[in-house]
């Protein structure tokens, strides 16, 4: 027996609820909150890198210096989400 329920329709159950301007500069230009399913995901983060961009997931600073996720997601969500982010960014980016 498991614990796990499919879901049927992804795309409908992820929602961009604010995109902010990152307020220093530097390699984050952004950050997004979203609301995935019933949960407020806070801090997901747009990192410019080597031309591209790429999104940061929230995570937490160890006390060996090591990041740990605040939340993980698996494939196929993560990229659904990193596309969904980057997609809701990109008039921020081109603005830049």
């Amino acid at each position: 027996m498991s614990n796990a329920i499919p879901i049927s329709r992804f795309d409908q159950s992820i929602f961009v609820l604010q995109v902010r301007p990152s307020p220093k500069p530097g390699a984050v230009k952004a950050y997004i909150d979203i609301q995935y399913h019933s949960a407020t995901i806070h801090g997901l983060s747009v990192v410019q890198h080597n031309g591209g961009h790429f999104v940061g997931f929230p995570s937490t600073l160890g006390k060996n210096g090591k990041r740990f996720p605040l939340i993980d997601f698996s494939e196929p969500e993560r990229s659904r989400i990193a596309k969904l982010v980057l997609d809701a960014a990109s008039e921020l980016l081109q603005a830049n």
